[in-house]
Parts: C-alpha cells; structure tokens; sequence
C-alpha cells in the first residue's frame, strides 16, 4: 500500500510548522498523518526545531536492537565513517547499502541525519 503523497508546498508547510516551534504531532494532526511521517520529511528538509541543541551523532545504548521482527543495527563512528566514504565516491543509497549490509532507506536517512548533526555544529 503506497503511503500518502504530499505535494511540495505541504511538504515546505510542514518545515515551516516546525521550524516555528511545532511539535510533529501537532503538525501531524493538521496534515492528516503520523508524527513520525512529519519527522521524517522534516529531516529530509533540514527542517529543525528553533531551540534545537547539538546532539552527539551516535546515541548510548545497545549496538543491537530488536524491534519487532528485525535487528536493528546502530550505526557506529566505523560505519558512518565508511558511509560519508561510499557517499563522496557517488554512490547512490542502494549501492552504499548493498556494500554496509543495510537497507537503502536506512543510509539515507542516517545521511541526513549525519547532516543535521553538522549543521547544528556548526550552528552552535
């Protein structure tokens, strides 16, 4: 089942609401769909909260994680290392995954993660 489309004006609508202080539930609730729906096209925006703190890029906890069916793995200073390396070769997100052994959605968003990581950095 393909998931709600937005059209680029709600998608910049949607950065906006957040860049001016709305949580994405709220967001969420305005546009019709879930909190983490907004998250995600938020990262994929840069779209940031206004009072946003750096953030180590790497969490704490369990390198390993079971949710639900599936292992998932954390990303470490190694892996994105490697990824920022496979990323300024020109690879695209299914070529880095096959070569990590990761799913191509999940090099995307740890890139834009990595992203956001340097701006607020740099920010600060």
């Amino acid at each position: 089942m393909a998931g709600r489309r937005f059209t680029d004006a709600q998608r910049e609508q949607m950065a906006e609401r957040r860049e001016a202080g709305d949580s994405y539930a709220k967001i969420g609730r305005r546009f019709g769909c879930s909190a983490s729906n907004v998250y995600w096209i938020c990262l994929a925006l840069g779209a940031d909260y206004p009072k946003a703190r750096p953030t180590p890029a790497t969490a704490a906890g369990p390198a390993v994680v079971q949710r639900g069916d599936h292992v998932v793995r954390r990303f470490t200073p190694d892996d994105d290392a490697r990824l920022l390396a496979l990323d300024a070769e020109g690879l695209g997100h299914s070529a880095i995954g096959r070569a990590m052994g990761r799913p191509a959605n999940s090099i995307r968003g740890r890139l834009m993660t990595l992203a956001r990581c340097e701006a607020r950095a740099e920010a600060a």
